[in-house]
């Protein structure tokens, strides 16, 4: 009589949901399945895609046992983050933005840590642009000089540092160990699910910029641990030039960055933390529109025959069309408030942890 294996669930699920593009999720996905070794459930949360990347998406899900969940409207990253970890029920949760690649056996490396250390989340180290895995995005961050001072000092203590540690460095310049980092990207990341009982879940006022930082400083303000594991890698594909948004990307790009979604986060954080005396809010609010200006309005430029690369006839296209994307922007914000109410009553909702402690 042969013995029969007796297989053992996953212990973690991977959660892919959308930053601010569709082009890249089909071939982020396959990279996800070919570089993950170890067992794992999947669950894909698919918020606004196309219809051929969806059904691409779906297809890829189905023939791998994964699970595929689909909203028509356009969410925050939060917001899919939400409604993915209110369907997993495994001990850790990975998050994976659908423009970023991970390498060998990322996942892996990760729990490893986790089981390890004891922590509540752990990050991989953070490459990004091509070739993948060579250029350093973040390898863990900052978010006060002194972090007892920034929970307990006086107002004036309360300051904003925002530091992505090594950006831009070559990963073979810097020797890399295992270490504790006050700030985690949330390209790519781990966390412990109970942690989202004891803090509660993704705080989704925070619609656009900066809810690394409001994560990380929930979890430090908790007592929680967060921990950099260099041996997982993953990079985060930025959009430039020579990584254009295509077409199909530009409500949804319009929409993460309009400056209402930015400026509506700014004051949510600002506020939450008492951080209304940083002169930080105002640096971010003076290059709100950035983003467009890189990913959509100098590569529309460039495109012009002949006199496309000349950088004044580029600040003369940004200054013509960036009121034009930013009207546009402001449509879209308007439309998701209304079409979100009607796909948020037929989705289940559970509130995870305490809402007054959002993570």
């Amino acid at each position: 009589m042969q013995s029969q294996t007796i297989k053992t669930a996953p212990d973690v699920t991977v959660i892919v949901l959308h930053r601010d593009r569709f082009s890249l999720a089909v071939e982020s996905l396959k990279e996800i399945i070919a570089a993950t070794h170890s067992p794992y459930n999947l669950l894909y949360v698919d918020a606004g895609s196309p219809r051929k990347v969806a059904a691409e998406l779906k297809h890829i899900c189905d023939e791998n046992g994964f699970r595929y969940e689909r909203s028509d409207a356009l969410l925050s990253p939060a917001q899919s983050r939400n409604r993915g970890l209110r369907l997993a029920d495994t001990k850790y949760v990975a998050f994976v933005e659908s423009c970023t690649f991970v390498a060998d056996n990322w996942l892996q490396e990760l729990i490893k840590c986790a089981d390890e250390t004891g922590a509540e989340v752990v990050q991989p180290l953070m490459c990004q642009s091509k070739p993948f895995h060579n250029e350093i995005h973040q390898a863990g961050g900052t978010f006060a000089k002194d972090v007892e001072l920034f929970f307990r000092g006086a107002p004036e203590d309360h300051v904003i540092c925002d530091i992505h540690a090594h950006q831009g460095k070559q990963v073979t310049e810097v020797p890399l160990v295992r270490t504790e980092t006050q700030v985690t990207e949330v390209h790519c990341f781990l966390v412990r699910r109970d942690t989202f009982e004891r803090f509660g879940d993704f705080d989704e006022s925070m619609l656009s910029t900066k809810d690394h930082l409001n994560f990380s400083m929930t979890v430090w303000k908790n007592g929680g641990r967060i921990m950099l594991q260099p041996t997982s890698v993953a990079t985060f594909y930025v959009p430039s030039r020579h990584n254009p948004i295509h077409l199909s990307d530009y409500p949804f790009f319009i929409l993460r960055w309009s400056p209402k979604w930015q400026a509506d986060s700014l004051n949510h954080f600002k506020t939450k933390w008492g951080l209304e005396g940083d002169p930080y809010f105002q640096q971010r609010t003076d290059i709100i529109t950035w983003r467009y200006h890189e990913a959509i309005l100098k590569p529309f430029a460039r495109r012009i025959p002949f006199i496309g690369r000349s950088y004044k006839v580029q600040k003369i296209v940004m200054r013509a069309l960036e009121p034009v994307v930013v009207a546009w922007s402001l449509w879209l914000a308007k439309r998701h408030e209304k079409t979100l109410v009607e796909d948020v009553a037929n989705t289940p909702q559970r509130r995870i942890g305490n809402p007054a402690h959002s993570l």
